[in-house]
């Protein structure tokens, strides 16, 4: 489908400028297509889950990407305009697990960087690794590629690296810094995260 919007001077008639947008037909003879906001994950098939994660690992993970909210790949959800990080023990009911297991699960996911936790002022949160589990109708923003960038190097684009290594500048973070190692460069998204959530009160 093609929308073609003109801008026209009132007084002469005369066409000023002309776009023309197209947009996917919601339904056509090859089926429905879903909305691309609408809350889930993708995968990607070259990414494998890490060795030591069980298929009980895995099942749970995938129950959790449904709930990340936003685009932002946190787990939480929405309080009125106000947008809260699940806590851990809240992750371990969803899961169906008790508290004393659910923390043993925490503990294996964040251990092998399928989550990670930031410490923010309204207190922890847990993002889902979008190498594993990417929320729908995301972009991949500097924040986590630089809490994951061990593991969305191998599958992200050169220029795309480049690109955000060109942010991190910007931001006062150096591409030596980042070689130094995956911990510091989580270290240094951290302190990114708690100044852009303490700005706007998330």
């Amino acid at each position: 489908m093609r929308i073609r919007s003109q801008l026209i001077n009132e007084e002469t008639g005369e066409v000023v400028s002309e776009e023309t947008s197209t947009f996917t037909n919601a339904m056509s003879e090859e089926g429905y297509r879903f909305p691309s906001h609408k809350m889930g994950a993708r995968m990607f098939s070259e990414v494998k889950f890490p060795i030591d994660m069980s298929h009980a690992d895995i099942g749970r993970m995938t129950i959790l990407s449904k709930l990340m909210v936003g685009k932002t790949n946190m787990l939480g959800y929405r309080q009125g305009r106000t947008i809260l990080g699940y806590t851990g023990r809240e992750i371990a009911e969803l899961v169906d697990l008790q508290r004393r297991q659910g923390a043993t699960f925490i503990d294996k996911m964040l251990r092998l960087r399928v989550l990670q936790k930031i410490i923010t002022n309204s207190g922890y949160q847990y993002y889902v690794n979008p190498a594993y589990f990417m929320a729908n109708g995301q972009r991949l923003s500097l924040d986590l590629f630089l809490l994951f960038r061990v593991e969305l190097t191998p599958i992200v684009p050169g220029w795309v690296i480049n690109e955000f290594l060109a942010q991190a500048h910007v931001k006062g973070i150096s591409v030596k810094e980042l070689n130094q190692g995956h911990q510091l460069a989580i270290e240094i998204a951290e302190r990114i995260l708690k100044e852009k959530r303490g700005i706007d009160g998330h």
